[in-house]
Parts: structure tokens; C-alpha cells; sequence
């Protein structure tokens, strides 16, 4: 088998692995998923899974990068899909039915987000930068489609701080405003100051 073929086979491998962490995540919480019960999801003995993850940390970050690169990836489809021609408005509301619309990558966030604020340095290293790059995205974002708002900073990190909020909110099956109704308030809100 050539090197690349080889590598190709070892990242598809890899991917099955994450995705199947992935799931049991979702469904049973980090601490009550083992590299055991991995294994079993993913159809592969647990010296296959050490072969590729030798800790359950390296796994759930490179869980973590799949899902943190994925969200990046769709906020900077939203913005580019836009070509500078719908409105802040309405780049919010797709943003913001597309993230709550995501109940499994919804629930893998908060996971993730809870392991690092308990005990993962490296992962909460690796959102805490995340986090200033979705913020600088959506900062350049706003000031290409209106550069008549002055406050673009503040404006990203409220509609950050709104989608993870709402996140929680939606994962609690709690009633709560819709993205748009928050859309709506925000530039008036925006507009009347």
C-alpha cells in the first residue's frame, strides 16, 4: 500500500473513531463514556482504538476540533454565502436557526465546553481561542454589511454569549424567545441608541 493510501485509510479510521465518540458523547456525557465503550461503537477492539488514542483526553480533543472547526466552518459559509448582499439581520437569523436547529452538535458543544472549564487546560485553551476567532469573524462580518454601527465587538460578543444562552435554553426545553424575535429586538435596540 502506498503512503497515501495508508495515511487516507489511518485519517478515515480516526474520523469513524471521533464519530463514534461523537454519538456516545451526545448520548451518555463525557464522564460516562469510556475508551471501552468507544471501542464498541465504533466496531473496533480497544487495542485498534490505543493504536489511534492512547488517552480519552487526545480523543476528546480531537473531538473538540472536529466540532469547534465545524462551527467555524459554517459561520464562515453563512458570512461568504451572503456576498455582502442579505442584511446583519438576516445572516443572524440563519446563523441562529442553524445552531438551534443542531440538537446533537448543540449538546456536543455544551460537553465539551463543561469538560474544559473542569479540568482540560489544553481544550479550554483551544475554545478560548476559538471563541476570540468566532468573535473576530463575526466583528469583520458586521463591518463589511453595515459600517454605519460603530459597536461591532460588543455586538459579537452579545450575539455569542445569545447563541450559547439559547443553546442552553433550547437543551433545557426551556420556552424562550426565537432567534428572530431576538434579531428583531436587537436592531432596535441597535438602530434606537
Amino acid at each position: 500500500m502506498n503512503k497515501k493510501k495508508k495515511e487516507k485509510k489511518q485519517a478515515d479510521k480516526k474520523q469513524h473513531i471521533i464519530d463514534a465518540g461523537t454519538r456516545l458523547i451526545v448520548q451518555k456525557g463525557i464522564d460516562k463514556t469510556s475508551l471501552a465503550d468507544i471501542a464498541d461503537e465504533a466496531g473496533i477492539s480497544k487495542g485498534s482504538l490505543y493504536y489511534y488514542y492512547a488517552s480519552k483526553n487526545e480523543l476528546i480533543f480531537d473531538i473538540a476540533e472536529t466540532h469547534i472547526n465545524q462551527i467555524s466552518k459554517n459561520l464562515f459559509k453563512i458570512i461568504e454565502e451572503s456576498h455582502g448582499n442579505a442584511s446583519w439581520e438576516d445572516l443572524l437569523k440563519i446563523l441562529f436557526k442553524r445552531i438551534l436547529d443542531a440538537d446533537t452538535r448543540g449538546r456536543l458543544h455544551l460537553y465539551l465546553v463543561q469538560q474544559a472549564l473542569n479540568d482540560n487546560e489544553n481544550l479550554k485553551e483551544r475554545f478560548r481561542k476559538n471563541y476570540q476567532e468566532w468573535k473576530r469573524m463575526i466583528t469583520e462580518g458586521f463591518s463589511k454589511l453595515d459600517p454605519d454601527i460603530t459597536n461591532h465587538k460588543i455586538l459579537s460578543s452579545l450575539i455569542i454569549a445569545a447563541l450559547d444562552g439559547f443553546l442552553i435554553q433550547s437543551l433545557l426545553n426551556v420556552n424562550t424567545i426565537t432567534g428572530d424575535e431576538f434579531v428583531r429586538h436587537l436592531d432596535v435596540k441597535i438602530k434606537g441608541v
